[in-house]
């Protein structure tokens, strides 16, 4: 079982103990963005689950899987973009651990924009770009979600990982958006902050939650960053 989160404040007596804050059980969620792709160099924006991994991002799985190796998760979850299950399976060649895959934590569903730069966007869909530009949390893509949409079903899905993962140390394998998701409600923040966040490929978050607060510990740390 993992650490639990306890404070205390003693008492005149030595053998008494006043609690200050209950006991809580603590979930740590290790937020991996998946390894280097051609679209992401490209800066294409892609939902596209077939996507692969590069060399470049093979070599990032492998840092993150070595990284993992003196702090091992007790669980794998992954989304199920080819991109991430790849990732996720560089961890679990490491650690032994099965992958589990998890439905409604793939990317951001950009619709009709599939494949496109902003500057393609700009050029040539100008007013949909000038409508995006003006409120990118709220706006859809043509035939896509908003950010909005995204980070309302990254929340729910999280809150129901963290309660069905109770106490456990969880490598969840995923996306850039995802992890800005769980970034920005995990921090409280404003939702018009998600942009504010980068989060690059083959990089780690870890985020503490319990019942009742979450603890960001650091974000986007990559390992092994001189060798890939």
């Amino acid at each position: 079982m993992h650490p639990t989160r306890v404070m205390k404040l003693s008492a005149d007596s030595k053998d008494k103990k006043e609690v200050l804050h209950p006991e809580e059980s603590i979930t740590t969620l290790l937020l991996i963005r998946h390894g280097h792709t051609r679209a992401t160099e490209e800066g294409r924006l892609y939902t596209d689950p077939e996507a692969e991994l590069t060399d470049e991002g093979l070599k990032q799985s492998k840092a993150l899987a070595e990284w993992l190796m003196s702090r091992p998760p007790d669980v794998i979850l992954s989304s199920t973009a080819k991109r991430v299950v790849a990732t996720a399976e560089s961890i679990s060649g490491q650690t032994n651990l099965e992958i589990i895959r998890v439905e409604n934590l793939n990317e951001w569903h950009v619709g009709d924009w599939e494949g496109r730069t902003y500057l393609d966007l700009k050029k040539h869909d100008p007013e949909d770009y000038k409508r995006w530009t003006a409120d990118p949390i709220r706006m859809r893509p043509p035939g896509g979600e908003s950010i909005e949409d995204m980070y309302e079903r990254t929340k729910k899905r999280i809150a129901d990982l963290v309660e069905q993962y109770d106490g456990k140390r969880v490598a969840l394998v995923t996306h850039a958006g995802i992890v800005r998701s769980v970034l920005v409600n995990a921090l409280g923040m404003p939702l018009d902050n998600f942009w504010r966040i980068s989060i690059p490929v083959g990089t780690v978050s870890k985020v503490d939650f319990s019942k009742s607060f979450a603890t960001v510990h650091f974000m986007a740390m990559r390992p092994g960053a001189d060798e890939v």
